[in-house]
């Protein structure tokens, strides 16, 4: 029997797009990456260095996926690469065609944002060819990845000994490690400044705060400890709890449009850590057998579809009126745009309906209700607010009680959120009683560390890398105990400010933000073909190798303390430390080595990895 095939990466959605595709269709998944980089050649790196060619071989785990695809090719009469729309997507698109042998005008490329029978339908209405340039910038990238993570990570390795994680560098991860250990200097060496808050408590929801004209736009509010004398003796004159209002200013004001969600932003804006919020993106992306609830989520743009656009617009003119229709969309694009922001696939499906419909879990459920309500946010015209600004004198201090309420409720209309102040209406000359001046010793406060989502929207925002893999990266310096999260926050362990020492002393060309944002930014040149692979390769490499031939030879070698534990060696009361294999496993010994061969299992209660080994008698 003849039929077309379509090949997928994920086995996720196999059955949904062949129920949208029919009897005429075979619907088969690569399960991701069906090659790897090779580790022949020179250094072992799997790269021509001559022609700057990575060397591809088939993953020996997918061999027998390969061989399925490979039948199911030779059956076929077209064959639909419908891998992921982004740069990995068409390069593993690239290795099935040569590894399955797709011949030539018997093979075409689909793509799709969003897994919809509409999305699915019009991608194989309209083939395309799969993108050269898009193939090129992936290569590259995979070789620089390659070189930085293979050269870096065995010269760490003969670095430093005795680390509680096997050493790695990679080049995004060591700029995420960077910011992270960059901010907690920042906070070590912040000197706070005293200052006072004085308030006047009208009432429990009116409260005036002093507003000091002489300092700086930031400082307004604040008293310096050489003010705060003055300040008491003009609060203390008689009659002491009084106010009088001398002006009054009003104003209204159009909040702006929001904007749609990219993923970096979403992440910060996620309750949940980033593995957690990319588990739970895909699982809608993917559907639960009945199409996809959301757009395609690895995506760095802000832009809806023409198509989107127009049918929310009507499901908002239907629900809440013609006046909460935005008329100008922020970030709009038409259908040919390839990639959009993340957005629901159906704006009538709302999250209490999806998560009886889909028996969404916790993680799901909040996630896509942040997308949907976001994403109809940005399609309501925005709130208008009434704003009034009252100032009272007491002596020579200038007091300011700001208030604001709602005229039109636009896109709060979605939650329900107003944030509103009532408005006293006083009269300029009124005079208004004061329960208690409120006065506060406070000091300004260090930079917030990063949290998993800040830190993610920071490496976006200078550009090193592609947003689909910086949930990845912050996993990555998490497993290598180069950071730890504590109370949500990123906090450098002493091997992270280590091994960051190390780089940048030994690759300070390197490991830099501005050269790994221009590395992207190659990376992006070539995807569009106005750049050649050659003269990226060849720049980056003549930077590398100087750097480290330098670092092989002047890099000092450390030996970290080993981390105990708190027990003691059963057979000569030694401290008990934890050791690495050679494979890089936890094991717990005696810090009397060798004279003491005590060895046990050990467990950290995160990655589960027990370790055995006999004893030596």
């Amino acid at each position: 029997m003849s039929y077309k095939l379509v090949i997928v990466e994920s086995p996720n959605k196999v059955e949904t797009i062949k129920k949208y595709l029919g009897d005429d269709f075979n619907v088969m998944a690569s399960v991701g990456h069906i090659a790897r980089l090779s580790k022949k050649g020179s250094m072992g790196l799997g790269i021509d260095m001559e022609k700057w060619e990575p060397e591809f071989e088939i993953d020996p785990t997918k061999k027998d996926v390969v061989k399925h695809l490979k039948a199911a090719v030779k059956d076929a009469d077209f064959v639909y690469i419908a891998t992921d729309p982004d740069r990995e997507g068409e390069a593993i698109g690239d290795h099935l065609v040569k590894y399955l042998k797709c011949k030539e005008g018997k093979y075409a490329r689909i793509k799709y944002n969003e897994i919809t029978k509409d999305a699915i339908l019009y991608s194989v209405e309209n083939p395309t060819k799969l993108d050269q340039n898009l193939i090129d910038a992936q290569k590259t990238r995979r070789m620089l990845d390659r070189i930085i993570g293979f050269r870096l990570s065995q010269l760490m390795q003969k670095k430093l000994s005795n680390s509680p994680a096997t050493p790695s560098a990679g080049r995004v991860q060591s700029i995420a490690l960077k910011l992270v250990v960059d901010r907690e200097k920042e906070i070590e060496s912040f000197v706070p400044r005293d200052y006072y808050s004085v308030e006047a408590l009208i009432s429990d929801s009116l409260i005036a705060s002093i507003y000091m004209s002489k300092h700086n736009a930031s400082e307004k509010t604040w008293v310096f400890p050489e003010e705060i004398e003055s300040v008491k003796k003009s609060i203390d004159i008689e009659p002491t709890n009084i106010l009088v209002v001398k002006d009054i200013k009003e104003s209204k004001k159009t909040l702006p449009a929001l904007t749609p969600f990219k993923q970096a932003v979403l992440y910060k804006r996620s309750p949940f850590s980033s593995s957690i919020t990319q588990a739970s993106l895909q699982r809608l992306y993917e559907g639960f057998g009945d199409g996809g609830l959301i757009s395609y989520p690895r995506t760095d743009s802000t832009r809806l579809s023409h198509t989107f656009v127009n049918a929310t617009k009507n499901y908002i003119s239907i629900k809440y009126g013609d006046e909460y229709v935005l008329d100008k969309v922020k970030g709009f694009k038409g259908d040919q745009d390839a990639h959009e922001a993340i957005r629901p696939t159906d704006i009538t499906l709302l999250p209490d309906e999806a998560k009886n419909k889909y028996d969404l879990n916790n993680y799901d459920y909040q996630i896509y209700k942040l997308i949907y309500e976001h994403t109809l946010m940005c399609l309501i015209t925005p709130p208008l607010r009434a704003n009034k600004t009252y100032k009272f004198l007491k002596d020579k201090l200038d007091f300011r009680l700001n208030v604001s309420w709602v005229l039109f409720d636009g896109y709060y209309v979605v939650k329900g959120e107003m944030n509103e102040n009532c408005d006293p209406d006083y009269k300029i000359g009124q005079t208004v009683n004061v329960k208690e001046f409120k006065i506060e010793n406070k000091e300004t406060k260090p930079p917030a560390r990063y949290s998993e989502g800040s830190l993610i929207e920071k490496l976006d925002d200078i550009k090193v890398g592609r947003p689909s893999t910086f949930a990845t990266t912050v996993k990555i310096i998490l497993n290598r105990e180069y950071v730890k999260s504590e109370n949500s926050a990123l906090v450098p362990t002493d091997f992270g400010k280590l091994i960051l020492d190390k780089l940048i002393q030994g690759f300070p060309d390197i490991i830099n933000e501005g050269y790994t944002a221009e590395v992207e930014n190659q990376l992006d040149l070539i995807a569009t073909n106005k750049i050649a692979v050659q003269p990226v390769m060849e720049d980056f490499y003549n930077k590398f190798k100087n750097n480290y031939e330098n670092a092989a030879q002047n890099l000092d070698h450390t030996s970290m303390s080993l981390q105990k534990v708190d027990e003691t060696c059963p057979n000569d009361n030694g401290n008990l430390v934890i050791r690495r294999n050679k494979r890089g496993d936890k094991f717990i010994a005696c810090d009397n080595f060798p004279r003491c061969n005590f060895t046990k299992s050990y467990d950290d209660g995160s990655n589960k990895k027990r370790f055995y080994r006999k004893k030596v008698k």
